[in-house]
């Protein structure tokens, strides 16, 4: 079996190591430290396999190829408070995550296209709850960027993909001119200049 190529960005096991072309560690972007490695890798943990912790401290897992329904609005918004307390307690423990779309669909155990999905087809209250928890991300986030702590064009992108902002310029080309000053059709024919009849007499 011939010998695989070298990759500068990928472990001998091909997986991706946090390194980047054009970019440096510590001026353009910040290593991921191994207590944050650990919490994000937990938090996908519990999503995609189902653990849940239980009221006594325990552990549970969902059975296998069963994929969350969620079906009420009181299991959604109960996910959503344990997500937030997810993030609160590694906060605590001086690991800072930062609530965002696809970090709570994997928390829930679901896909980015079907909490999407469920916000377009499920009733007005269930759909309004999942608006209001991108509305709250989105709020947390942009707390975040005005502060200096999300790069500018990375807030933007994000906005751009998962909060339907866009990106766009206007240009007007009435400006300086009120509409009430705008000639209309009428005024436009008196300052034209008179017609001239042909040979006939007549205008042309």
């Amino acid at each position: 079996m011939p010998e695989r190529k070298k990759n500068p960005y990928r472990d001998e096991n091909g997986v991706r190591l946090q390194k980047y072309r054009r970019f440096e560690a510590g001026r353009d972007y910040n290593e991921i430290d191994a207590a944050r490695t650990h919490a994000l890798c937990d938090m996908f943990r519990r999503g995609f396999f189902g653990i849940e912790d239980t009221p006594d401290g325990q552990q549970v897992q969902r059975k296998p190829g069963r994929p969350r329904k969620l079906e009420s609005v009181a299991e959604f918004t109960e996910v959503v408070d344990k997500y937030l307390n997810y993030i609160e307690s590694k906060a605590a423990d001086g690991v800072r995550l930062v609530p965002d779309i696809e970090g709570f669909c994997c928390f829930a155990g679901i896909s980015r296209e079907t909490l999407n999905e469920w916000e377009r087809t499920r009733p007005a209250d269930y759909s309004d709850a999942i608006k209001a928890l991108k509305n709250a991300i989105a709020a947390y986030k942009k707390q975040l960027a005005l502060s200096g702590d999300i790069p500018a064009l990375v807030f933007a992108t994000d906005f751009n993909n998962n909060h339907g902002y866009i990106q766009q310029t206007k240009t007007d080309i009435n400006i300086g001119r009120k509409v009430d000053i705008i000639p209309d059709r009428a005024e436009i024919m008196r300052k034209l200049p008179p017609v001239l009849p042909d040979e006939d007499g007549e205008n042309p």
